[in-house]
């Protein structure tokens, strides 16, 4: 009997389903938006399937936007490794609760290579766009939505056009009053000599990212600056966005300082202070680099490990921890402030790494505490060409360093490899960035 009565009871309650004719209630479009902000890319990108709506809302401009506005800073550490002559991407999982300042270990266990980015070097990360570069030819790749873009050549530069020996310099910048990313390039080819001294001739050009619009050229920028040769690619810093700056050789003797203004696209040369000399022929000892919202240099020495020491063992590195730091306090008066910095000997001791003799140690952009991220480099005497030599660490040991300039204080982080197949020992760090970009290239 009990039995007959509930499936009495669950037939009626299926025929009141059935009659029910009320409809279902559909979330206000504006909650849908809102919802999918929250979401993580990787599950943003699979929603572009449901239909052409929503495929149309989160390529556009207002959602990448609004998802830049909602979601919190996510600091990831990117970084690749050479194996079998190629080059693998990696970068540590985002994390809102990643705290940088006190973090003592980081794993990278996301894969971001992709078949295009054989034969290219990745020169910058900047809110989720990374800056790829081989030669003449620039990739930019958004590392949250895996989409990238070949940038068209500059068909109407005139030094690329008729000079093979020409070199190109790009860089990802901001312009928050118009909301577009750009593209900054510098192209430059050696001039004529007057006497020890080489001519430069160069040419600056902007390409405004988005849209997926073929049709977009490079746009050439007028500008009476001092002709110069950017150093190298990497040699570049980005502040807040809206000022790139970068060493350059021009027919001085020394170096100078180029900065480009992302909104009015204006190009000037910021004077060095007076006590940091850039000799042009020598190895660059001072580091360009961002440090709380402004442009600095970093002057450290290189560490040699003294291996004659047979009580250490080899594995304490002789030089004094002297840094000095120089950083412009003011761009429109040109005012610079330095001071001296020296580490206490209990902190040389964390360069102590074993089957590494000689050390450099080569910024790579700062945190959001203001830690300067130093990556080792090796160094090396080439005994035919007689220069020193400085490249990427090849250990299996992964690791950074952060110094705090304000405590004068440096520590080690570790990094750790999600995954045994990734056997190498030549290896490099990019940077760190907190930005996740939706933005449709």
């Amino acid at each position: 009997m009990k039995r007959r009565s509930s499936k009495v009871i669950r037939r009626r309650r299926e025929r009141d389903i059935c009659k029910s004719h009320e409809p279902l209630q559909e979330i206000p479009f504006d909650l849908v938006i809102d919802i999918l902000t929250r979401l993580p890319p990787k599950s943003i990108m699979r929603f572009k399937s449901v239909s052409k709506l929503w495929s149309s809302l989160i390529c556009s401009k207002y959602f990448s936007n609004r998802f830049r506005e909602v979601s919190s800073p996510r600091p990831r550490l990117f970084m690749w490794l050479g194996i079998d002559n190629k080059n693998v991407l990696l970068s540590s999982s985002s994390s809102p609760d990643l705290d940088v300042s006190t973090m003592s270990s980081l794993v990278v266990d996301q894969d971001l290579t992709i078949p295009t980015m054989e034969g290219y070097s990745v020169s910058q990360v900047f809110h989720g766009l990374m800056c790829f570069t081989n030669g003449k030819s620039a990739l930019i790749y958004n590392t949250a939505t895996r989409q990238h873009v070949v940038l068209p050549a500059i068909e109407e530069s005139i030094i690329l056009g008729a000079n093979d020996m020409s070199k190109s310099m790009f860089c990802i910048g901001y312009d928050s009053v118009h909301d577009q990313y750009k593209v900054f390039c510098t192209v430059s080819k050696r001039g004529e000599r007057v006497g020890n001294l080489v001519i430069w001739v160069s040419e600056h050009w902007v390409f405004v990212l988005g849209g997926g619009d073929v049709s977009s050229r490079w746009r050439n920028i007028p500008s009476s600056c001092l002709p110069h040769r950017p150093l190298t690619q990497f040699n570049t810093i980005n502040i807040n966005g809206r000022m790139l700056y970068y060493l350059a050789r021009a027919h001085l003797p020394k170096c100078v300082l180029v900065s480009f203004d992302m909104i009015s696209e204006e190009i000037s040369v910021p004077q060095l202070p007076e006590d940091l000399v850039l000799w042009s022929r020598l190895p660059i000892l001072y580091e360009i680099l961002e440090w709380d919202g402004r442009v600095a240099f970093l002057y450290h020495p290189h560490l040699e490990n003294d291996g004659d020491d047979p009580e250490n063992e080899g594995n304490v590195f002789d030089n004094e921890g002297v840094m000095k730091v120089w950083v412009m306090e003011d761009a429109e008066k040109n005012q610079w402030s330095s001071k001296t910095l020296v580490l206490p000997p209990y902190q040389m001791k964390i360069f102590n790494i074993p089957m590494v003799v000689n050390l450099s140690l080569k910024p790579r952009g700062t945190t959001g505490k203001g830690e300067v991220i130093l990556v080792p480099r090796n160094i090396r005497y080439c005994r035919r060409t007689r220069n020193i030599i400085i490249g990427p660490q090849e250990t299996n040991h992964f690791y950074i360093f952060l110094y705090s300039l304000q405590k004068n204080h440096m520590r080690k982080v570790e990094i750790t490899k999600s995954s045994s197949r990734y056997l190498t020992t030549k290896w490099d760090v990019i940077g760190l960035d907190d930005v996740e970009n939706l933005m449709y290239l």
